[in-house]
């Protein structure tokens, strides 16, 4: 068939559509390319989202860790105060325990002192009167000695004498010697007797005698 006949043959003939397989095949084209724009745009999201996420993630673990340090602080805050109350009620409940204990046993503690006292007004009376013989002397000074140990291991002991000077709180005047001379004023000059004390508390004050200062 020549040129002539293959152009009769198409002439006033209406342009035909392209068959479904090329349609398809076209189609098909386009959504692939559509698929790749679209994966590059969302590959160019992506870092950004990710970075938001992970900043998202960060600042809640910041605020997590805020309120565990938070709750630690408050925790140890509550054990400290728990323990010093605690042991402000130790204390409280052993001075309760002291404080009964000295009422049951300060009539004992008495008792002892007095009788120290006796032994020692014994002494001196023999000393006096000419009659202490050796081995009255060694007695009383045995019996005197041990009765101190015990009044030791109970925790009562005499009341030392630091200065010359009247103290109220641990001593107690039961004569007064007149003085002109200013210096002389609240001067201790003499002990009658002894004083006591268990732990802090004076069971008896020691009995002074003192000078008190009187113009001329």
């Amino acid at each position: 068939m020549g040129p002539k006949k293959e152009s009769q043959r198409f002439f006033g003939k209406a342009p035909q559509l392209p068959q479904k397989s090329q349609q398809a095949s076209r189609m098909s084209f386009l959504s692939r390319e559509r698929a790749a724009t679209s994966k590059e745009v969302k590959e160019v999201k992506s870092p950004d989202r990710q970075q938001q996420q992970v900043l998202s993630f960060l600042s809640g673990l910041q605020s997590n860790f805020t309120s565990l340090v938070r709750l630690v602080e408050k925790r140890l805050s509550y054990d400290k105060t728990k323990e010093v109350a605690f042991e402000r009620l130790y204390q409280e409940m052993d001075d309760l325990k002291q404080d009964q204990e000295l009422a049951h046993l300060r009539p004992l503690y008495i008792d002892l002192i007095l009788f120290h006292d006796r032994m020692e007004s014994i002494y001196k009376d023999a000393i006096d009167s000419g009659v202490l013989s050796p081995e009255l002397a060694d007695l009383l000074k045995s019996l005197n000695g041990e009765l101190m140990e015990i009044l030791y291991r109970r925790g009562v002991e005499p009341i030392i004498l630091t200065s010359y000077t009247f103290d109220p709180k641990y001593q107690e005047v039961v004569k007064i010697e007149p003085t002109f001379h200013p210096s002389e004023d609240n001067q201790i000059v003499d002990i009658v007797r002894n004083g006591f004390k268990y732990k802090d508390v004076i069971l008896r004050p020691t009995k002074v005698v003192i000078k008190k200062y009187q113009p001329k």
